[in-house]
């Protein structure tokens, strides 16, 4: 799947302003329904908080990969943001999260789930990847290094 189709400028937020884990998500998951692409944002943040409830998606490194079933999509969604302070995501090395991917899954679609999931941990496990997202001052910026990190795998 090209990282392309799915993961636009316009589904990036940066700089991603939010204070705790659950307002990044909350406005991530917001930025879906303002797309247009989802339709009920609160059934979308609890299925999200729900498997962030049963351990933590900050897997390290300033990254963190939240994700939920959501049954009224066709498709995996993928929306991301950087947050520039960092965010306590309560992740598996202590340390604050900078780089948060939320995907929403359909339940037909597991194995598509886990490639995606796949996909971004081992590109956000790409120290140069992560030290050039980092560095991005723009939406476009950042979803032009997805895009090429996506290549290369």
């Amino acid at each position: 799947m090209e990282l392309a189709k799915i993961l636009t400028p316009r589904l990036i937020i940066y700089p991603l302003e939010a204070e705790t884990k659950e307002e990044a998500i909350g406005l991530l998951v917001d930025r879906l329904f303002d797309e247009g692409l989802i339709l009920n944002p609160e059934v979308a943040k609890k299925a999200i908080m729900d498997r962030e409830n049963l351990m933590t998606t900050g897997v390290g490194k300033g990254v963190a990969l939240p994700h939920g079933k959501y049954p009224d999509i066709a498709e995996v969604l993928v929306t991301a943001g950087v947050s520039v302070e960092g965010i306590d995501f309560k992740a598996i090395d202590a340390q604050p999260v900078h780089i948060i991917v939320l995907l929403l899954t359909p339940e037909r679609l597991p194995s598509k789930h886990l490639k995606l999931l796949s996909k971004f941990s081992r590109m956000l496990n790409n120290n140069q990847c992560r030290a050039e997202i980092l560095d991005a001052t723009s939406a476009e910026e950042i979803a032009n290094i997805f895009y090429k990190y996506d290549s290369e795998l």
